[in-house]
């Protein structure tokens, strides 16, 4: 399997480095590392753009960790919609802190959750049982008790909690305005990727060992045409290296699921979706096939559509490979995007 590179970047003298597109350089002071955005010396360790997200919701006996866009306050208006994005298993919320930051700058308010059993958010070893619905029930919780306006524009990607997210916009109608669909499994024959598909291996010694560490970083960086900054892929995998019951909640997930019964129910529920709805996707994708798009399309309402001409080449995560190229898409979608069909 093809997998995307993970490069290093050596410290340069006087621990000073640039990151891969020169936007902000990474200080380093004592033990800890802050960044500083060259154009305003503003530090940016504590903002959305942080390894860890910054912002904490106590929901029903569990900690929501979130990250929050910057709003630029001269291009806030009342109408325009909030954005909640929400990633896929085995990531976090960091990976949208790219698209957050172009969200923000536009004027919208955004947020980017970690799922419980991710990123900063609680791991919960009991009292709750990493199923669709027991994940629908605790969005639904989260979002009232964090304030969100509502309804809002909702931005999923990724494997299983991507579609957990779409579950959650058809069982929410009023709150959900708009949806925005980034490289997510939909048509009913689409695989599990390799690391996901061990859990289910028909022969239990194949399957990974219990307590064994799942590998964020080596599985975020898979999937696209472009490398990963060492620091990027470490923000993956910290959750994992500082938490047990953060792979845990992996193996709890993929014991739960089933998957091609939740491609089935994803793909009914959306034979009578009436929402203006953007299916944008990396075509460079290495585990959800571009023409599945198309499959899954066929039997859709048009207010279902498919974005083109976008200006860069995306993988699997389009919004960790070029957040700027799929930002003026998105921001034409649900600042100017069609009504209900």
């Amino acid at each position: 399997m093809a997998r995307r590179k993970i490069v290093a970047v050596p410290a340069a003298p006087a621990q000073l480095r640039r990151t891969r597109s020169s936007s902000r350089l990474v200080v380093g002071r004592a033990a800890e590392l802050e960044e500083i955005d060259p154009m305003t010396g503003e530090v940016i360790s504590g903002t959305s753009m942080a390894a860890e997200a910054n912002e904490r919701v106590q929901v029903g006996g569990n900690e929501w960790a979130f990250r929050s866009a910057t709003v630029n306050s001269k291009l806030a208006t009342p109408d325009k919609l909030p954005v909640v994005c929400l990633h896929g298993i085995g990531s976090s919320s960091y990976t949208y802190r790219n698209l957050l930051q172009l969200l923000g700058d536009a004027g919208h308010e955004a947020v980017a959750v970690d799922w419980l059993g991710h990123g900063a958010s609680s791991k919960p070893t009991s009292g709750f049982d990493y199923s669709a619905d027991s994940f629908v029930a605790a969005l639904q919780q989260f979002v009232e008790a964090a304030g969100i306006r509502q309804p809002f524009a909702l931005v999923v990607q990724g494997y299983i909690l991507g579609q957990y997210g779409m579950l959650y916009a058809l069982e929410n109608e009023d709150s959900v305005a708009k949806l925005v669909i980034l490289n997510t499994p939909l048509a009913l024959k689409t695989a599990l990727r390799p690391e996901l598909a061990a859990y289910k291996n028909p022969l239990p010694f194949l399957r990974p060992k219990p307590g064994a560490k799942f590998a964020g970083d080596l599985f975020n960086a898979a999937g696209g045409p472009y490398a990963m900054q060492y620091r990027d892929a470490q923000a993956y995998d910290a959750p994992y290296q500082q938490d047990p019951a953060a792979s845990a909640a992996i193996a709890a997930i993929m014991e739960r699921v089933d998957f091609p019964a939740l491609l089935k129910r994803v793909d009914e529920g959306y034979l009578t979706w009436r929402k203006p709805s953007l299916l944008l996707f990396g075509s460079s994708d290495q585990f959800v096939p571009f023409k599945s798009v198309f499959e899954w399309l066929d039997s859709k309402r048009t207010s279902m559509k498919l974005a083109s001409n976008v200006e860069a080449k995306l993988g699997h995560n389009p919004q960790e490979d070029y957040a700027e190229a799929i930002a003026k898409p998105i921001l034409k979608f649900i600042e100017f995007g069609g009504e209900e069909a």
